[in-house]
C-alpha cells in the first residue's frame, strides 16, 4: 500500500519532537528529579516477576535501569533488551549497562522493532505509550515478537476520570510530542484488536495504570 507523503511527513516530524525531547532530558535522566520515572520502572519490573532464562523487552527504556535489574533477574541464561528513539538515552544506558552482558540496547521505534519474531517472555513499556502515533502498530510489533503466553505490561496515565481528560486535551494542545491518553476500555479495545487478551489492570501511582495483556 503507497503511504500518503504527508503522512509520512507527520511521522518523520513526530519522531524528531520526541527524540529531540529525550535526547535532551537523557543527560540528566538518572538524577533525583527524574525520580517518579525511577519509582514506576521498579513498579513495572516487580509486576513482570521475571524467571532466570527468560527474554525480556523494555520499549522506551531511557537509560536502561530496568533493562539492566532484568538482566539479573533472567541470569547469564536469558536475555534482556531495551530500545528507545533517543540516540543519547541509548548512549547512556549502554554506558550503565557496560557490566552486565546479557543486557542489550538498540535506537529503534516502538512502530518497527528490529527484534525476533517469538521471541520475549515479557514485555514492559513504562510511561512512553502516549506518545505512540500509531499504537495499535506498536501493540502489534509486541505481538510480533512475543512467545506464546508472552506477557505485556503497559505502565502508562489513564483518562477514565474527567479529571485526566482535560489534563489530556491540555497537553496534546501544548506538548507536539503527546499523543494521547487512553481509558481502561481504549487500551482493552488496542489490546484486542492487535491479538492480545487482557488479563488485569493495577493502580501503582495516582492515576498511573499498569495494563497487562498476554499472547494466546
Amino acid at each position: 500500500m503507497a503511504t500518503n507523503p504527508d503522512d509520512s511527513s507527520i511521522e518523520a516530524r513526530h519522531a524528531e519532537l520526541n527524540q529531540n525531547l529525550w535526547d535532551s532530558w537523557a543527560p540528566n535522566f538518572d538524577k533525583k528529579r527524574f525520580g517518579i520515572f525511577r519509582i514506576l520502572q521498579k513498579k513495572a519490573i516487580a509486576l513482570a516477576k521475571l524467571q532466570p532464562d527468560q527474554n525480556f523487552l523494555d520499549v522506551g527504556c531511557g537509560t536502561g535501569w530496568a533493562v539492566i535489574q532484568a538482566a539479573h533477574a533472567v541470569g547469564p541464561g536469558g536475555t534482556a533488551i531495551g530500545i528507545d528513539l533517543s540516540e543519547k538515552m541509548i548512549e547512556r544506558a549502554v554506558a550503565n549497562g557496560k557490566d552486565t552482558p546479557n543486557a542489550r540496547f538498540h535506537v529503534a521505534n516502538a512502530e518497527l522493532m528490529p527484534l525476533e519474531d517469538n521471541f520475549f517472555d515479557c514485555i514492559i513499556c513504562t510511561n512512553s505509550f502516549h506518545h505512540y502515533l500509531h499504537p495499535a502498530v506498536a501493540l502489534a510489533e509486541m505481538y510480533r515478537i512475543l512467545k506464546t503466553a508472552g506477557r505485556v505490561i503497559i505502565l502508562d496515565v489513564e483518562k477514565d476520570d474527567t479529571f485526566m481528560r482535560f489534563v489530556d486535551r491540555v497537553t496534546q494542545k501544548f506538548e507536539p510530542e503527546h499523543v494521547s491518553l487512553y481509558s481502561k476500555k481504549e487500551f482493552q479495545d488496542l489490546f484486542e484488536s492487535a491479538g492480545l487478551a487482557y488479563t488485569a489492570t493495577k493502580l501503582v501511582f495516582p492515576f498511573l495504570k499498569a495494563h497487562m495483556a498476554e499472547k494466546r
